[in-house]
């Protein structure tokens, strides 16, 4: 009796083990190898490929001078080509850069060049030309710039030489490096000679202020060096650009605040804050005016603060959010309603939802209260449920859902692009066809408040509606017919292990 016993409870736990894994992939129709196989045109990942730039050093061309090429400051050396010209005969001389940085002057003799200036390089041309050429009536012009090699290192995204041609400057030479990396100084730039002198340049200000003293023009023999950034501090509120800035040595606030853009027209500057922690890891909060700001130095950690000044009692606004006008804070007259705030949008487009916008107000007990507001009929003039404005309001115009969603019986389900006409079957074709159980004519559809509608493959389909593909009933039917009949053979094949051990 105990083995028949254990004999019964070893088949129901099988039982048990199969309504739970097979039946129900059988009863739902759930077809596990269909799910899986990936959807017609679905991206496949590719190979990866060789990396074409390895070992090419960067390169810039030589065109595109962003200025004529000033003989003052033009630094000649080996490959650049010059012509000469005697205006008393007409005659023309192409002169090189040799490699050794001298000139041979044809009959004339050598002329030392590299290392100085056009200026000064025909300086002492003239010297020797007019020994050869009568009349000293001539003149001598840089007609093809050379190409050099100049090193970037530090924090730059591809470090190593970059084949430059004369006179490219310091931040055309750095993006052909790739640009300073995320760690890299843009305030630090290290220019250093042959001889080991080192400069430093800014190339913070010549980005956010353009002072074309920070971009030097390169030339043979120089390397740059990209350090990390240094101390930094933070600049928020009513500047234009607010953002974390690197400082140097001496900087002062209204430096810092140059940098961010300067003031915004809505800025309090009388009452700029600086937030300093102090040596005993403290918080000290300093208040100032414009004028104090221009001689306070700013430390490491340092955070500058530049209140809005509507922002003080006394000025009323109201926040929009959406509706394609008007975003942000705009002033409020006492008393204004809805209605007379209203021209105040510029314009309301018909991609947002503009009959189910709210106004969100926060009660004196802490707590948010939603009020909804109908702007559609508002545009249209009726003004009957115009709502009277209070300061701190939050006007939330909701951006309509230009998508159609399909689910259920679908090979790729999810959102598709709302094309206005288009019919529920269009919709899902677009989502790959329906399955081997879902049916094309046994469609429910919700619009995006939940209320449903039964359709078929010709119903048509609006903005932002959910088309749910159902399952055949015939499937339904046969597949509980099928997990019936697996359950009655389960019963008969435990009745017959019993009626064996009797």
């Amino acid at each position: 009796m105990y083995s028949r016993f254990i004999r019964v409870t070893a088949s129901v736990m099988i039982w048990i083990m199969f309504v739970t894994t097979v039946a129900p992939a059988q009863i739902l129709g759930v077809n596990p190898s269909r799910r899986s196989v990936t959807a017609p045109g679905s991206p496949v990942a590719p190979a990866s490929a060789p990396d074409s730039t390895a070992g090419v050093m960067p390169n810039i061309p030589a065109r595109g001078f962003d200025r004529p090429v000033n003989p003052d400051e033009y630094v000649i050396g080996p490959g650049d080509q010059f012509v000469l010209v005697v205006r008393s005969s007409g005659t023309q001389v192409n002169l090189s850069v040799l490699p050794g940085g001298d000139v041979l002057l044809p009959n004339a003799g050598i002329v030392h060049a590299a290392g100085l200036t056009i200026t000064q390089f025909r300086a002492e041309l003239k010297k020797i030309a007019v020994t050869y050429y009568k009349g000293g009536d001539f003149y001598c012009e840089l007609i093809l710039p050379r190409t050099f090699v100049v090193y970037v290192f530090g924090d730059v995204n591809r470090p190593g030489p970059v084949q430059v041609s004369a006179p490219f400057r310091l931040d055309m030479i750095i993006t052909a490096a790739g640009g300073i990396g995320p760690a890299g100084s843009w305030r630090n730039v290290e220019i250093k000679d042959a001889d080991g002198v080192v400069k430093k340049y800014d190339l913070m200000r010549l980005q956010r202020l353009g002072d074309q003293t920070q971009n030097p023009m390169l030339h043979e023999g120089q390397s740059i060096y990209i350090p990390s950034r240094g101390p930094a501090i933070e600049v928020s509120g009513e500047v234009w650009n607010a953002r974390t800035w690197e400082i140097l040595p001496g900087e002062t606030m209204m430096d810092m605040i140059s940098l961010s853009g300067g003031f915004t027209s809505d800025a309090d500057t009388n009452q700029i804050v600086l937030e300093r922690i102090n040596v005993s890891n403290h918080v000290s909060i300093m208040h100032m005016n414009e004028t104090r700001a221009q001689t306070t130095e700013v430390q490491d950690h340092d955070v500058i603060v530049v209140p809005d000044k509507r922002s003080f009692p006394g000025i009323d606004f109201v926040r929009v959010q959406g509706g394609g006008g008007r975003d942000g804070r705009i002033y409020l007259q006492e008393g204004e309603s809805l209605a007379s705030f209203r021209p105040r949008f510029i314009r309301l487009r018909n991609d947002f939802d503009l009959a189910n916008s709210n106004i969100e107000r926060r009660q004196e007990n802490g707590k948010v209260q939603f009020i909804q507001v109908d702007l559609k009929k508002l545009v249209e003039g009726d003004t009957t449920s115009a709502v009277m404005l209070k300061s701190g309001d939050v006007i939330n115009i909701p951006r309509l859902q230009d998508q159609v969603f399909v689910a259920g019986e679908v090979v790729m389900p999810g959102p598709k692009d709302f094309q206005s006409g288009l019919p529920a079957g269009r919709y899902i074709a677009m989502a790959g066809g329906p399955t081997e159980t879902g049916s094309m004519d046994k469609l429910e559809i919700y619009d995006d408040h939940g209320h449903r509608r039964d359709g078929n493959r010709d119903t048509p389909v609006y903005r932002g509606e959910t088309v749910l593909v159902k399952r055949r009933t015939g499937v339904i039917l046969g597949n509980l017919f099928l997990g019936f009949v697996s359950l009655t053979s389960l019963f008969l094949s435990v009745y017959a292990v019993i009626q064996q051990n009797d």
